[in-house]
């Protein structure tokens, strides 16, 4: 699943929440707290989403090993480079 599309389904998930809690706690005002929290989680889940893909350093000098693999969360064939001067690895989709 690529993350956006996990994106969109938290995001629909959220709104199917916030529909039943608007419905379930309509007369006891409830219900706005549930959509603070749940507006709170989906911002959440949109800035979460690149955070943990590895920035590249502009100064290194990447070079390809010649592997290659299918990332198993996302199903991409995924190419991995190596930096000689630090020891980094950096893995791309290809």
């Amino acid at each position: 699943m690529t993350p956006w599309r996990a994106v969109l389904a938290i995001a629909a998930a959220g709104l199917v929440a916030f529909a039943l809690a608007n419905v379930a706690f309509w007369h006891s005002g409830a219900w706005f707290a549930v959509a603070v929290y749940a507006g709170l989680i989906l911002i959440a889940a949109l800035f979460e989403a690149g955070r943990y893909r590895a920035k590249p350093d502009a100064r290194a000098k990447w070079v390809p090993t010649g592997e290659r693999f299918l990332d198993p969360a996302t199903g991409v064939e995924t190419a991995v480079f190596y930096d000689p001067v630090s020891g980094k690895r950096d893995y791309r989709p290809s």
